[in-house]
């Protein structure tokens, strides 16, 4: 199965710059190392 992502989603046009793009996770990168980093807190807070 092919799923497609918008151009528009990995391009800012109001910065002028590329969106880094986590194609694993289909999401940007800023929002899979956020969700790792939640994850790792909430780890940490129950052990």
């Amino acid at each position: 199965m092919i799923e497609f992502v918008r151009a528009s989603r990995l391009y800012d046009v109001e910065t002028g710059e590329r969106v880094r793009w986590d194609w694993g996770g289909n999401q940007p990168v800023a929002e899979s190392e956020a969700r790792v980093q939640r994850a790792v807190a909430e780890a940490e807070q129950e052990g």
